[in-house]
């Protein structure tokens, strides 16, 4: 008995792969050539980009988590980085990824665990579990209940806002008609890019925002 297969990729996966897959070849073939530049010569111009992007999270990472901010920098970075490219890829003729909410909701239960992991690392079991006794016993099930809430909304924000901005450039396109072909490539800009860039900022925030706040504040001095 011969068994077949029949399975085909979702868009979202596909894209998912195709926009991991590059960007994994492209930091290789970075890594390459930041290896060639000499320190003690003026940084090129090509680098300034890069070294800004890394520069600022790791400044928002060491004020919000502290003295641990090297283990998290490269798990927010890595957010920035997929996200925004998730954010764009129509540009590149791909299917949105973040459109999709099985995408925002894996990216949203990853920082969960981010989240509580930390909580646990910096105050123990036993000081994490006290937390949702916080400030009395009673408000147990509402904590349990804000805990839970927390990666639903970053998922539903994510996928939510990328969906509306979809939605409106497609009604604009309509409305228009033949004069959508002169609008929508700054439509598109609009849309692809500049809100694409606030919403990563929204998701990456508040995913630091929230881990910050699991971890003890004496943790959070960095000098």
């Amino acid at each position: 008995m011969i068994l077949s297969f029949d399975y085909q990729l979702k868009p979202a996966m596909l894209s998912t792969i195709i926009i991991t897959g590059s960007l994994i070849l492209f930091f290789i073939v970075l890594y390459f050539f930041i290896r060639k530049v000499d320190p003690m010569k003026k940084t090129p111009l090509w680098l300034v980009p890069f070294l800004w992007i890394v520069d600022l999270i790791n400044n928002f990472v060491k004020e919000n988590i502290g003295i641990r901010w090297k283990k998290y920098a490269p798990w927010f970075l890595t957010l920035v980085i997929f996200i925004f490219f998730g954010n764009i890829s129509a540009i590149f003729l791909l299917e949105n990824p973040t459109g999709y909410l099985i995408v925002t909701a894996t990216l949203a239960f990853c920082s969960f665990v981010v989240i509580q992991l930390s909580g646990i690392v910096s105050n123990g079991i036993g000081g994490y579990l006290k937390g949702f006794l916080d400030p009395i016993p009673l408000m147990m099930p509402m904590n349990l209940v804000s805990e839970v809430s927390l990666p639903i909304s970053l998922a539903l924000r994510l996928y939510g806002n990328v969906t509306s901005g979809a939605c409106i450039s497609i009604l604009i396109k309509g409305a228009l008609g033949w004069f959508a072909v002169p609008v929508m490539p700054f439509i598109n800009l609009l849309f692809d890019i500049a809100f694409s860039i606030i919403q990563v900022a929204v998701f990456v925030i508040l995913s630091i925002i929230f881990t910050s706040m699991k971890i003890k504040d004496e943790e959070k001095i960095y000098s």
